[in-house]
């Protein structure tokens, strides 16, 4: 079981696995042993761009820290692996942040991953809304997000990027628990109905 901030799932499972079309999406506690898979997915600027904090190519000090926080405490993070491969990670600290390598992208594995992270985050009584920072640019996530009932707010954040070296944007979205629970009973409805 996992500690975290307040309002982060405690109940999370250790490992969950989950069928895709593609394979066995398997999430796990992401561990050191992920360090060479995760720089090298991060070492495709495709993937990097969108992550203002972090340079590409990663630097060793970079990736240690890097390490470190999705290792430590004060927040959940999950190692995605399909059929066996490393395919990404996504995290819950303050706000939900996932990311796929490049090769897997379109396959379903992050809105599985974030839907599984989002759903055991709200069966806990405490879950709190859930943010989401994503780059101005990033319209796959942006619609992943909005899918899965996160809204828009009317924030912008402006960050350095070590990527690109400039100011990029980012958007901020937000999912309230009611507004998880009504999109939760209206594809349940929609399921219910097929069957009827």
């Amino acid at each position: 079981m996992n500690k975290g901030a307040p309002g982060i799932v405690a109940n999370l499972p250790d490992e969950s696995k989950l069928t895709l079309p593609g394979g066995v999406l398997r999430l796990r506690p992401t561990l050191p042993k992920d360090r060479l898979p995760i720089a090298v997915a991060l070492s495709d600027e495709r993937v990097s761009r969108y992550l203002a904090a972090l340079p590409c190519p990663l630097d060793d000090r970079t990736l240690t820290e890097y390490m470190d926080f999705l290792c430590g405490s004060g927040q959940v993070s999950r190692t995605l692996e399909l059929n066996g491969e490393f395919t990404g990670i996504v995290s819950l600290s303050d706000q939900i942040m996932f990311w796929v390598a490049h090769e897997y992208w379109g396959q379903g594995i992050a809105s599985s991953a974030v839907n599984w992270f989002v759903d055991h985050h709200f069966a806990c009584p405490d879950g709190l809304s859930l943010k989401a920072e994503v780059h101005v640019s990033n319209a796959g996530s942006i619609y992943l997000l909005e899918r899965l009932g996160f809204e828009r707010t009317e924030r912008v954040k402006r960050r350095f990027s070590f990527v690109s070296e400039t100011i990029e944007e980012f958007l901020v979205l937000v999912l309230s628990k009611s507004n998880w629970s009504n999109l939760a009973q209206c594809n349940a409805n929609e399921t219910w109905s097929r069957f009827k």
